[in-house]
């Protein structure tokens, strides 16, 4: 079998055997065809491929293309996914991945977080605004306002259906990475008045979709135009950072473990798989407390 033939029906595997989602897919299809141009001219079975086609393809993308190792190193795990299918299939029989000594080192960054004043400059921009605002805006800081509280995935966040959210129970049942689910608590009164308030409103627009959020023209708020909100709503609140979702999620662990929350609790309410994953946040609040300590004896006088 060809390698391409491979790449494609191990695409057509991750479709309907894994339910992967779709930004997954994409990156996954985005990865193979790359690699399929480089690799393979066209006729090169997958048995042919080698650890040396793997160790030419690294120097193209690290010397010639000049990728950041983060980007080699999703890459390079897409295709590892891929031989590790086509061993299990018996289209190869030895998998190249097996003997070839290469590693991607990345550099170590801590994650970035508001601190709590920006995060406070942020709330109150999203606060639930007056009756005039319009159905968008209003939907826009109601999401934001979510991510704010919880700390969901922009991904997770669109993908919300109006049957996953119990008002009574304050509760959001989330799909997340890999299918799994989990449940997320609104315990804010401010915000639960405001996604009342919203749910209320998206009731009068007319739309054939189940999700949670959608414009006014009754389409699907999608990840691009969340983050295009925030970027907007943040730079007029005054917060002085390129702000993505993501930076919320991480707002949301910083700030639940200076609180006290257990690490485990932290883990279960992000998704967070393994636990080593959450404990990047510890290194975060350890820096702060650094940077604390460091502010309170500079003011000490030492004589």
């Amino acid at each position: 079998m060809r390698f391409s033939q491979a790449s494609a029906r191990f695409l057509g595997h991750c479709r309907s055997a894994i339910s992967l989602s779709k930004h997954t897919l994409r990156a996954y299809t985005g990865d193979l065809s790359d690699a399929c141009r480089f690799l393979t001219p066209p006729q090169k079975r997958a048995n042919e491929v080698g650890k040396e086609d793997l160790r030419r393809y690294i120097r193209h993308l690290r010397e010639e293309r000049q990728l950041k190792e983060s980007s080699i190193k999703r890459r390079l795990a897409t295709l590892k996914l891929l031989f590790r299918w086509m061993k299990d299939e018996e289209i190869i029989q030895q998998n190249p991945f097996d003997s070839l000594n290469e590693r991607i080192r990345l550099p170590r960054r801590l994650p970035r977080a508001l601190d709590r004043l920006q995060a406070g400059l942020l709330r109150k921009a999203v606060a639930a605004p007056n009756g005039t605002t319009g159905f968008d805006v209003l939907c826009q800081k109601t999401a934001i306002q979510l991510m704010l509280e919880t700390g969901i995935r922009v991904g997770e966040l669109s993908n919300i259906k109006i049957d996953d959210v119990s008002l009574a129970d304050q509760t959001i049942a989330i799909h997340g990475k890999g299918n799994r689910q989990r449940i997320v608590y609104l315990l804010s009164p401010a915000f639960q008045h405001s996604l009342q308030r919203y749910i209320e409103r998206r009731a009068r627009i007319e739309s054939a979709s189940d999700k949670l959020f959608i414009t006014r023209s009754g389409l699907d708020l999608t990840p691009p135009r969340i983050r295009k909100s925030l970027r907007e709503i943040s730079a007029a609140a005054g917060v002085q950072k390129h702000l993505t979702p993501h930076m919320l999620r991480h707002t949301c662990a910083t700030h639940w473990l200076e609180s006290g929350l257990d690490i485990r609790y932290v883990q279960r309410l992000l998704g967070h798989q393994s636990i080593s994953t959450t404990e990047i946040y510890t290194h975060v609040t350890n820096q702060g407390l650094r940077e604390a300590l460091q502010r309170a004896t500079g003011r000490r006088s030492d004589n």
